[in-house]
């Protein structure tokens, strides 16, 4: 299992409700999208916990940068682990991160060999209004990766970065 963060490349550009439509479309295809999740919002559905996270967002008036944090959780071609162990996985990462009280939401995807699930979240926390950032990331997504496989009985990933 491999998960990443995929930062925006300029910050005017970021855009949680485009990312939740990007994240929630079928684009075409049947089987693109699976179980979709929406965590901490007042919304049901994902249109509208896009709209409430992004009038979260726009509470925040100190923040200059991007307010959207979008990860991957992707896992090696032919393991598809069940929902519920999806759903684990998902608070697990997000709860160490730093994200567990922050607003979020997640599509399973099945349009590569690999399967992936894509998470929206909120930096800016919904009572406090502060930003988060998870200090050393990529070091606790590789911690994060390597309990999770243990513990689910996934196929061990090698979590070194290439130069």
């Amino acid at each position: 299992m491999i998960a990443k963060h995929v930062p925006m490349k300029a910050t005017a550009k970021s855009d949680f409700g485009g990312l939740v439509r990007y994240i929630t479309s079928a684009q075409g295809r049947d089987e693109r999208v699976g179980v979709v999740t929406v965590t901490n919002c007042r919304g049901e559905t994902p249109e509208d916990a896009a709209q409430d996270v992004m009038l979260v967002q726009s509470a925040n008036q100190r923040a200059a940068s991007d307010k959207t944090y979008h990860l991957i959780i992707s896992f090696p071609p032919g393991e598809s682990p069940s929902a519920e162990a999806l759903r684990d996985i998902e608070e697990t990462i997000c709860a160490g991160l730093g994200f567990a009280e922050h607003q979020r939401i997640s599509a399973v995807h099945h349009d590569t060999d690999n399967l992936h699930v894509h998470v929206a979240i909120s930096k800016i926390h919904p009572t406090r209004l502060t930003m988060h950032e998870p200090f050393r990331a990529y070091r606790t997504l590789v911690g994060l990766c390597t309990a999770l496989e243990a513990e689910y009985g996934l196929e061990p990933d090698n979590h070194q970065a290439r130069k």
